[in-house]
């Protein structure tokens, strides 16, 4: 009886489980680095889609790339039902291939309320930035200075921007380049401008120019070098933040045994350019301290990362790595964020631009150039940090886009403060504990007989 009554159970277990299985197409996800499940930043994205948004991937309708694209269009349906999706084989439907335009296979067309944008492969980046592009309506454009040796955008060197470049087109911005040498006039549709670690000075004109567009509502991001024999003060000092100069030195969160190399796991701010950030390399950073002016009440700084309380600004990395008295003692600040609110007067005789309006301006400053170049851009969280920086600069934030999945082998930094860690848990804490299990039943067996 008892058997019959456990099998009866068991019939019921399984039948309960089919019925609260019923009508539910639930699968899972064993690719590597979970390549068909969405990343949050996609999902986000895929919510504020609130029109029908048609996908159709051309591809062979046979194969595994079109099964691959089916089961990773289909985590887009399933977050937002406007979202549908269909491959199309351009040999059995030419006349849909022809209709598009289509000459290649894995060419990906989106449609949405009548914009419509092309995807070169049936990949999340490729797709979600399309979705992206559809949804904003236009693409924008980061401009980056140029002319005074700093890292070029079409440089596919380890200390080249190819990188950054390609990073913002997959985020919906048009990066190009920006000379001030021929121009004393930073263009209206900069979205956002970048100062990437200029070796050489700029000149006087082309301050006064990047100043003029700072205060007119501008938006600017400066990555400074201490290797550099450049100022980037004159362009950031109005807005609350200078540069100290020197190295940054942390001999307790470092790469290795370069102190230079930092690894930086402090971030005190709330601000959206923190937002999924966990560490930062800054292989040879300089230190920033905050000074706010006082009769400046709509200007805020956040200061967004911090080196460890061990760091210090060498001010003579040259001669010495060593802290001594004439250096900047830490935690020493690695990047901030400004903003600027200000009430200015309207435009009289100008129609609808008459009263006083709201300009704001937004700076972010970080005190190194090294860790967005080719050879440090997909470390840690270096990549997530400068996209954040340049979404917050443009407002765009509430559009994440950072939808590049990361390699399946993310080393974490053994830094000196880790391999403490691991030397106090390993060669400390399991063994004593091990000793401390193994004396449990001795001890239990003296108080036994002490009993007796």
């Amino acid at each position: 009886m008892r058997g019959l009554a456990a099998m009866m159970v068991a019939i019921g277990v399984v039948v309960a489980a089919n019925v609260a299985a019923y009508g539910h197409d639930t699968q899972v996800d064993v690719s590597v680095a979970h390549r068909f499940t969405l990343s949050p930043e996609t999902r986000a994205l895929v919510r504020a889609v609130h029109a029908p948004l048609r996908i159709r991937a051309f591809l062979a309708s046979h194969g595994g790339a079109a099964d691959d694209a089916r089961f990773l269009l289909s985590r887009y349906t399933e977050l937002n039902s406007r979202i549908r999706f269909s491959v199309v084989d351009p040999d059995a439907h030419p006349g849909e291939a022809r209709r598009f335009g289509i000459t290649r296979y894995a060419s990906v067309v989106l449609t949405y309320r009548g914009r419509r944008v092309d995807a070169p492969d049936a990949e999340e980046l490729e797709i979600s930035t399309a979705i992206l592009r559809l949804l904003r309506g236009h693409v924008r454009s980061v401009c980056v200075l140029t002319g005074h040796g700093e890292p070029a955008l079409d440089d596919t060197a380890p200390d080249g921007l190819s990188a950054v470049a390609d990073l913002l087109r997959h985020n919906a911005y048009e990066p190009r380049d920006l000379d001030l040498s021929t121009s004393s006039i930073v263009p209206k549709d900069c979205a956002a401008v970048i100062v990437a670690g200029p070796t050489d000075p700029l000149l006087p004109a082309e301050v006064q120019a990047l100043d003029a567009y700072t205060k007119a509502d501008g938006r600017l991001m400066v990555l400074a070098t201490p290797t550099s024999r450049a100022d980037p003060n004159p362009l950031i000092a109005s807005w609350g933040v200078r540069f100290t100069g020197g190295l940054v030195i942390d001999p307790a969160r470092s790469e290795n045994l370069d102190t230079a190399n930092v690894i930086v796991e402090r971030f005190p701010s709330a601000s959206p350019v923190d937002a999924g950030v966990s560490r930062l390399q800054l292989p040879a950073g300089g230190g920033l301290f905050v000074a706010v002016p006082p009769d400046r009440p709509g200007l805020s700084v956040a200061r967004l990362a911090l080196a460890s309380g061990r760091s210090f600004v060498e001010t003579r990395p040259d001669t010495e790595i060593d802290f001594d008295g004439l250096d900047i003692p830490g935690p020493v600040l690695v990047a901030a964020a400004a903003d600027d609110s200000r009430v200015a007067a309207g435009e009289t005789g100008v129609p609808g631009r008459s009263g006083a309006r709201i300009e704001r301006t937004r700076v972010v400053v970080a005190g190194d150039v090294a860790f967005v170049t080719n050879r440090f851009l997909d470390h840690l969280s270096n990549a997530r940090f400068l996209l954040n920086g340049i979404n917050w600069l443009t407002e765009e934030e509430q559009l994440l886009a950072t939808t590049s999945r990361p390699s399946a082998d993310r080393p974490l930094p053994f830094t000196p403060e880790r391999q403490t860690r691991v030397l106090a848990v390993t060669v400390g804490a399991v063994p004593g504990a091990i000793v401390g299990i193994g004396l449990v039943p001795a001890l239990v067996r003296r108080l036994r007989r002490r009993r007796r």
